[in-house]
């Protein structure tokens, strides 16, 4: 049996192309502000990435048909808009590391917000634990599930999913990609879904497999697998943005279900295997401030008879770590079908709790130590710090700036050093690469190198689709606006930012509505580095952005005033 480790790989060179004129748009679906109209595509197409498209109204290629998105291409989402491709459909949705297919919101840099449009849903003909099921109560046509393991619904690579969930009403979103039924035979990897308003992604059912995902600032769950999913998933990174959250619920890294039976005996078992996992939760370190009304809650809600398996992952930064529920999801635990080893824990619990600090809770027959049993299996080689709280930086990930994150562990850390567990037999089983440390990042390796370069971007506010005929994220570059000091403030902070050559500059300050409350700058400034006082004497608590533009570039921030 031949096996490799994984090495370093030189990084992705992109020609960078300046913004060019605006490019020609065309509407796909019923039209604009059509809201949830059904539009059924009854033929192949194929879009044009020197095309903007507006998605409108709820968008479906129907059975035997195709839609084909080649690289570069930009999809922007009307209020309520989703695709939808149908049971023997098929969607290629094809980019580049160096040209991602994006799908995001209409609204201008500054203004989007989680569920300004509805989001992608892929259905097909693998197997499922239901009947002919819908997706999310019908909120969408479309029946999935089938018979055959190997279903094809096409290719969706490198494409970035960007402000989507529109709520439909209370507990009733689409989540940034959903998947009812998808079989193996599509190929799933590099896809980043960003600020959703619900799941970041969600597979009922299905087999398929897939690899490099990330989950940026989505309010509910960043991994959610119900109904029977049996796929392997391997290098996948969750980053929480602390101001969002789910209001009507609790936001989780993973959560997993058999189906909505706390009993359930349905086959096939809800059976993922994720490997190479790094879900950072909202506390990043010791002094991040989270919003005392967050949802924030459990590194993994493992429930309703799942048989979920995690392993060689890091997950810091929750309140809470694992719950795992109910009487037949117990006794899988216990008999090793559901598993979670070789996993860096770093928890914290709500700042008001009355439970224990241990590095893990459970609703386990209201009894903790018996998850902490489970956990601690010495086979497990799980780390975690029972009775003490412990921060990222204490196994040495220190992220930054979430715009700008670096979740790359330190060489020598314990995400570099500990025990790993891919054997032979698990190998077989996914085909997973073997490499020698914890979570979704190479150790000591600058993000330059890592999988997340150059498609990938953190900070999809500030990003101007309408003229920009490439990411402004392709090569690195200087960030010439830094975070404002003190954050939280009251009532004044200081804002530091660059200017990198000569011309008209401007600094405004704008509140969480996309509202321009203040201008800092307004001016033509010579090269250098400078820093303005702002003072919000006037404004009322909460979040508020500001941005730096000049010729050729913009960048934004987010502040929070806490009076």
């Amino acid at each position: 049996m031949k096996k490799c480790i994984v090495l370093l790989i030189a990084a992705v060179i992109c020609w960078s192309a300046s913004a060019d004129a605006a490019k020609p748009t065309e509407v796909l679906g019923p039209g604009l502000n059509s809201g949830r109209t059904v539009y059924h595509q009854d033929f192949n197409r194929v879009l044009s990435s020197d095309t903007l498209y507006y998605l409108t109204g709820t968008y479906h290629v129907d059975s035997t048909y195709s839609m084909t998105i080649p690289a570069g291409t930009i999809i922007q989402g009307d209020t309520a808009s989703a695709l939808v491709i149908m049971r023997g459909g098929q969607i290629f949705a094809t980019g580049t590391a160096c040209d991602p297919v994006v799908f995001t919101s209409r609204k201008a840099p500054g203004q989007r917000s989680p569920g300004d449009w509805g989001g992608v849903v892929i259905l097909g003909e693998a197997p499922v634990n239901k009947v002919e099921p819908v997706i999310e109560g019908g909120i969408v046509e479309g029946r999935f599930g089938g018979s055959d393991p190997d279903d094809d619904s096409g290719d969706f690579y490198y494409v970035r999913l960007e402000w989507p969930g529109y709520r439909y009403e209370l507990n009733n979103e689409i989540n940034g990609l959903t998947m009812g039924g998808v079989g193996r035979g599509t190929e799933l990897h590099h896809i980043q879904v960003s600020y959703g308003f619900d799941d970041s992604y969600e597979w009922f059912g299905g087999t398929v497999n897939a690899h490099h995902l990330i989950a940026m600032g989505g309010t509910d769950d960043e991994f959610d697998t119900d109904f029977g999913y049996t796929g392997y998933i391997q290098y996948a990174f969750g980053l929480r943005d602390p101001y969002y959250y789910d209001p009507e619920g609790s936001s989780n890294g993973f959560e997993s279900d058999n189906d909505g039976n706390e009993t359930s005996t349905d086959t096939p078992h809800t059976h993922p295997i994720f490997s190479n996992v790094t879900l950072i939760g909202p506390y990043l370190d010791e002094f991040t401030y989270v919003p005392p009304a967050a949802t924030f809650k459990y590194s993994a809600n493992l429930r309703r008879s799942t048989q979920t398996n995690i392993l060689n992952s890091v997950i810091g930064g929750y309140p809470w770590g694992f719950t795992v529920r109910d009487p037949y999801t117990h006794q899988f635990a216990w008999n090793d079908i559901l598993r979670v080893q070789c996993l860096s824990l770093c928890a914290q619990f709500y700042k008001d709790s009355s439970v224990p600090t241990v590095h893990h809770t459970s609703e386990w027959g209201g009894t903790p130590d018996s998850v902490t049993t489970w956990f601690d299996r010495d086979y497990y080689f799980n780390y975690a710090k029972n009775g003490a709280i412990r921060y990222l930086p204490d196994i040495g990930i220190n992220i930054g700036d979430i715009f700008d994150p670096n979740p790359v562990p330190a060489l020598g850390s314990e995400p570099d050093t500990a025990h790993v567990c891919i054997n032979d037999s698990i190998w077989a089983l996914t085909g997973f690469d073997v490499v020698d440390y914890r979570g979704a990042f190479e150790p000591g390796v600058d993000m330059r190198y890592q999988w997340t370069f150059p498609w990938a971007n953190f900070n999809p506010q500030e990003i101007n689709y309408v003229t920009d005929t490439r990411d402004e994220n392709v090569t690195p570059s200087k960030k010439l606006l830094a975070q404002n000091f003190p954050n939280p403030f009251n009532p004044s902070t200081m804002i530091k930012y660059s200017v990198p050559e000569k011309g008209h500059i401007s600094l405004n300050v704008y509140d969480a509505s996309g509202k321009k409350v203040a201008t800092l700058v307004n001016k033509v400034m010579a090269e250098g580095s400078y820093e303005v006082n702002f003072n919000a004497r006037n404004l009322s608590s909460g979040m508020y952005f500001y941005r730096l533009e000049g010729e050729g570039f913009s960048e934004t921030r987010k502040m929070v005033l806490l009076r």
